[in-house]
């Protein structure tokens, strides 16, 4: 599978990464396979968060023997630092990993968690204290909100940005994804099966590969899902 650049976060990454939100749904033992066939059909990129239930968990004893060839991404909640910090230990225990790839602010949609993210005292501050010691790679946000999210853009605090993709949620083609690339941000597509809501795999990842600076996620609950999808990378 084709690898790129994300941005100029320093990481670089499959075309195509794993969601962590579906295996939530199913036993430890079903995610391991799932998660190592991912492996075995050359996805290199997993993305999933602190408040994914046992998600991560359940990403770190998948990966764990392959951990030096993959990019795990996660994500704090907390938007206050001491909060950040406790999130931040949790990871890294559930991942099984001395090292974070990419952590995420999660869900910055609205001015005031922006402020609170970015402020004295805000989760920034432990997230910049943990790539400071070379315990994470980079530093990213997640967002629903194109205002917001291209504010956060233009703090330059951020070198990945994550936002809802998919054919009949285009619009952050119009002003977000511009202004992530203008700062050489790295772009991840979350949603490109509109959650769930978009019912040809086919439609959707042809329309994505347009975008060949937009790495998708789709959230994976069956070996039978990553199998189709990756057959439109070939």
């Amino acid at each position: 599978m084709r690898t790129i650049d994300l941005g100029e976060s320093g990481l670089r990454v499959t075309e195509l990464g794993c969601g962590g939100i579906p295996i939530m749904r199913v036993s430890l033992e079903e995610a391991k396979v799932i998660l190592r066939r991912c492996f075995e059909l050359g996805i290199r990129f997993f993305d999933t968060a602190h408040v994914y239930n046992d998600s991560e968990e359940k990403l770190g004893a998948a990966l764990e023997p392959f951990r030096s060839q993959v990019v795990i991404a996660t994500k704090v909640w907390a938007k206050e630092a001491r909060a950040a910090e406790k999130e931040l230990a949790m990871s890294f225990n559930r991942l099984k990993t001395e090292r974070i790839d990419l952590i995420q602010c999660h869900n910055v949609s609205n001015q005031e968690d922006l402020d609170k993210v970015l402020g004295p005292g805000g989760a920034y501050e432990i997230l910049a204290k943990a790539k400071a010691e070379g315990r994470v790679r980079a530093i990213g946000f997640s967002s629903h909100n194109p205002d917001i999210a291209v504010r956060a853009i233009s703090t330059a605090k951020f070198t990945t940005l994550q936002f809802p993709f998919n054919f009949i949620e285009s619009d952050p083609q119009e002003k977000v994804f511009p202004a992530a690339r203008e700062r050489g941000m790295g772009i991840i597509a979350m949603k490109p099966l509109g959650g769930g809501l978009l019912a040809r795999a086919d439609l959707c990842f042809r329309f994505l590969q347009q975008y060949q600076d937009v790495v998708p996620i789709p959230g994976i609950q069956s070996i039978e899902e990553i199998q189709e999808i990756v057959g439109y990378y070939k």
